[in-house]
């Protein structure tokens, strides 16, 4: 488990004109919930940016600090990004409380690619899954799960079933939901058949009019 730090500021307005405003000031409005309410705070841009560096990617807890000192265990639950800017518009965080179980979503990170079975024989791994549904207490909670695809050959999968337990997290997704595959080089198959159709179409020009010669030679016999 990985727990960092992160100040905010509460704030009493909202709205989209003030969320502007925030974020020309370099700010993001953001709201934290847990424990039966909601209230809106804001986080600075750098901040989070320098706090999602640190991330990078896996999931861990966050020690929410306001002006007045009160702290809160969060999770980060959304981001909302600009869809042109790709700059982070809004953000929310879930509070947890210290000993007590809770839902959240870990990322699957694939090791072994550039040994994968199934790769080197051709075929495509296709990670279906990028994040699945997990139970644990706020000290149990992983950064992420790994699934190792270096022994997976063509048509194989892997399961949450297949998923090494580890200690008090419990995986909530049904087992047999797949996590990654090896798919098998259809693209090149479908592109030989495709040479294989125009080949058969293209009859050349010479025995066209062989044919035609000697269709004309049986209604002159005839």
């Amino acid at each position: 488990m990985q727990q960092f730090k992160l100040n905010i500021v509460n704030r009493d307005n909202t709205g989209r004109g003030v969320a502007r405003r925030l974020r020309a000031e370099g700010k993001i409005p953001a709201s934290l919930y847990g424990q039966g309410k909601a209230r809106s705070i804001t986080v600075s841009a750098v901040d989070f940016r320098d706090l999602n560096r640190e991330l990078a990617g896996g999931s861990a807890l966050i020690e929410l600090t306001d002006e007045k000192g009160v702290t809160a265990l969060t999770l980060v639950q959304d981001v909302q990004r600009d869809a042109i800017k790709g700059s982070v518009d809004h953000i929310d965080f879930q509070e947890v409380e210290r000993g007590q179980s809770f839902n959240t979503q870990i990322a699957v990170h694939l090791t072994g690619e550039s040994e994968c079975v199934g790769v080197r024989d051709g075929g495509v791994i296709d990670h279906k899954t990028h994040q699945i549904d997990i139970r644990c207490r706020p000290s149990k909670l992983p950064e992420h799960v790994e699934v190792d695809v270096s022994g997976l050959a063509v048509g194989d999968a892997f399961h949450i079933s297949d998923l090494a337990a580890i200690e008090g997290v419990e995986f909530l997704g049904e087992p047999a939901q797949v996590l990654v595959s090896i798919q098998a080089p259809t693209v090149a198959a479908a592109t030989d058949e495709a040479a294989d159709e125009v080949a058969a179409d293209e009859v050349p020009a010479t025995k066209v009019k062989e044919d035609d010669e000697a269709a004309d030679d049986a209604k002159a016999e005839a």
